[in-house]
Order: structure tokens, then C-alpha cells, then sequence
């Protein structure tokens, strides 16, 4: 049985509700009330209760459970929290939170148009780098939605995506001579810590992630190999170590004699340094590379270490962290090391990444092979 009544709204203007048993839900076996609001008249409000409840013999409850984007992502989220890394569910929900449910939160599924995600995919594209990244987020929340048949299709796969506008790409990596520059440079004005981070991925390609998880058990200082397992990722609760995205980025990387010295050297300075502060990092178990507590470092507080490093130094070359592993990547293809043996060694899954990091960073590699056929041809 149905009640209808009407109300004052904030505003002061009048508005009808209704109230209606729907019935036993199948899932919960508990019993099912709902209450709907904001018709502007009894008439509209008895209209929308017989679409409720037709709608609701057809389908079932599962249908009504969804009114609006959020309340579908919450649906979502839920699910996609078992299948995904901790640091990859942290992500997707920061990012939901604050690029994404602005514009959808409050939309009812039947709002959500192929007009309007294309005009907040064009609103994305003039204020965000990785705007594709927010469409391919979406797109799982609305894809969810169609198999759950709350929607016929997903109109964000029907947008057009908005040209990127071409921009001079900046190298994001040194040349040998810079690089020994910004090393001898590191050694002396920073503190040893921070000297040797840089220094490790120079000289071994790891992503940064991986580099701030590595144990004093990971190093082998006898046969000179660094084992890669395990990367830092920032999650609700804090940092965490976690196993690495893909199987290709668990490997063992050989490593010079010069790396080994500068490890064990940080080693001893380690022990020393923390000892003073109240910490014991003799065990295998201590991380390489902590904060003044002892505690796991956050991946973008090292971008924050280079930034500092050149407001004081104002001629060294500008890169990102991850231009160090851009670095070592060119450095090997200079001393001539296949692409193959390049991409096994950084953890790439794909040959492709590694044959477009090579196509970046040795351009003047086009140059010489014309010029070794021209040579062939005695030209």
C-alpha cells in the first residue's frame, strides 16, 4: 500500500513524496520500502509508482538499486577492490573522488549523455595531462553499469577524444658527461643517502618504486647481483611494499664492482647514521633507503629531492627520476647492448616500450645507419 503526501521544501514551495512496500528482497530476505521525492504534483508522484513497481515486477530490485553515478561506483568500487593491488584501488578512488564524481556523483544514470561526456572529456583535455586516464576509469564504472543492464549502452565509448596538442619534447635523460656531472655533484652537496639512491638508479635502470623497497637481504654482494621483487606503493593506511605489476619486473640485475663498493659504503654509513638516531639496521630486513625514522620513503618525495637539488644548482640539466632510468636505458643502447638484453633488464613487458624509449634516445642512431649503408654501397 501506497501513502502520498506532500511537503515544504527549503525553498518554501510545495512538493508531493510517496512511500510503497515493494516486496521481499530475494537476496537479503528482508522487506523492501522505498521513498520517493520532489513531484511537483499527486498526479506525477501515482505516475512515477506505477513505472516503480511495473519496473520492478520485470527486473526485480536489482535495477532500482542504482539511481545515480555514485551510488553505482560505490556498487563498483566494491568489486573492484578484490581484483586489483591496494596502490592501484587507492589510485582509481583518489581519482574517482576528485576528478570524476564532480561531474557524475549526482547524475541519474539516464542523465548521463554522450553530449555530456563529451563536453566534460573536452573540459578534461584543457585542464588535465592524463585525461585518457580518466576516460578509461569511467568507462569501467559505465561498462558495469551495462552489464547490470542499468544501462542500454555506455555513451563515454561513444565521445571522440580531443587531439593532443603537439608539444617539443623535452630529453629526460643525461648524457654519460652530464650524468658523471650530476653524480660528482650528488656525491658532494647531498646528503649520502640520497647520492647513492640516485646513483642505484643510474646505474641499474630500477624504477623508483622498486629501488625504495629493496632490503639489505635483496643484495648479494659476493656474485654482485640486486634482486628486483617488490615495489612501495602509497595506499589509504600509508606506504606499503607490494609484489611488482607484472612477473617481467620480478628479475635479478648483475651489477659492477663500482655499484657494489658504493653499496657497501652506504651500508656501513647506514648503520652509523641510524645508530645515532636509536635504530638497530643491522638486519637483513632493513631497507636500503628510509626516512629519518627509519620508515618507508614515498615514491614522490624523490621528485621533491631533485627539485630541491636544482633551485641550488641551477646549470644541471633538468630530468625527472625516472629520466635516471631513461638514462641507463640510452647509456646501454650506446655501449651496444641489443634491445632485447635492454628490455629484460628494465622490467619491460612489452619489447615495444623499450624499442620507444630507443627511438627517443638515440636519434643520432638514424644518422649512422644511413651513413654505414651509404659506406656499404661506396657512395
Amino acid at each position: 500500500m501506497a501513502t502520498f503526501t506532500q511537503y515544504t521544501k527549503k525553498n518554501g514551495t510545495k512538493a508531493w513524496q510517496y512511500q510503497t512496500y515493494l516486496g521481499i528482497d530475494e537476496v537479503t530476505g528482508k522487506k523492501k520500502y522505498t521513498t520517493r521525492r520532489g513531484f511537483i504534483s499527486k498526479k506525477s508522484a501515482q505516475l512515477a509508482l506505477n513505472k516503480l513497481l511495473l519496473d520492478v515486477e520485470e527486473n526485480g530490485f536489482n535495477k532500482i538499486k542504482v539511481s545515480t553515478f555514485e551510488e553505482l561506483y560505490e556498487r563498483w568500487l566494491k568489486l573492484y577492490e578484490n581484483k586489483v593491488k591496494p596502490s592501484t584501488f587507492y589510485n582509481t578512488d583518489n581519482m574517482m573522488q576528485t576528478v570524476i564524481l564532480p561531474k557524475f556523483g549526482k547524475l541519474r544514470l539516464d542523465k548521463i549523455t554522450v553530449s555530456y561526456c563529451q563536453s566534460v572529456l573536452n573540459e578534461w583535455h584543457e585542464n588535465y595531462r592524463s585525461f585518457g586516464q580518466y576516460k578509461i576509469k569511467l568507462n569501467l564504472v559505465l561498462d558495469f553499469a551495462v552489464s547490470l543492464e542499468l544501462m542500454d549502452s555506455n555513451p563515454m565509448k561513444k565521445t571522440q577524444m580531443p587531439r593532443k596538442a603537439e608539444k617539443e619534447k623535452k630529453d629526460n635523460f643525461y648524457t654519460r658527461e652530464e650524468l658523471l656531472d650530476f653524480l660528482t655533484l650528488t656525491k658532494k652537496d647531498i646528503d649520502p643517502k640520497k647520492h647513492v639512491f640516485f646513483y642505484l638508479l643510474a646505474f641499474t635502470g630500477m624504477r623508483v618504486s622498486e629501488a625504495l623497497a629493496l632490503q639489505w637481504q635483496d643484495i648479494d654482494f659476493f656474485n654482485k647481483t640486486v634482486t628486483v621483487a617488490k615495489t612501495v606503493a602509497k595506499v589509504k593506511s600509508g606506504i606499503i611494499v607490494q609484489t611488482p605489476k607484472t612477473k617481467s619486473s620480478a628479475r635479478v640485475l648483475d651489477v659492477d664492482t663500482q655499484t657494489i663498493q658504493v653499496l657497501k659504503s652506504w651500508q656501513s654509513q647506514q648503520r652509523e647514521l641510524y645508530f645515532k638516531r636509536g635504530f638497530n639496521t643491522n638486519s637483513p630486513e632493513q631497507f636500503l633507503f628510509t626516512t629519518f625514522g627509519n620508515r618507508l620513503i614515498n615514491s614522490s618525495a624523490v621528485a621533491a629531492w631533485l627539485e630541491l637539488l636544482y633551485r641550488e644548482h641551477t646549470h644541471l640539466k633538468k630530468i625527472t627520476p625516472h629520466g635516471l632510468r631513461h638514462t641507463h636505458c640510452s647509456l646501454l643502447f650506446t655501449a651496444g647492448v641489443s634491445i632485447k638484453e635492454v628490455q629484460q633488464r628494465l622490467g619491460h613487458t612489452d619489447i615495444h616500450t623499450t624499442m620507444n624509449i630507443y627511438a627517443h634516445v638515440m636519434p643520432e642512431q638514424k644518422k649512422e645507419v644511413a651513413d654505414k649503408f651509404a659506406q656499404f654501397m661506396n657512395l
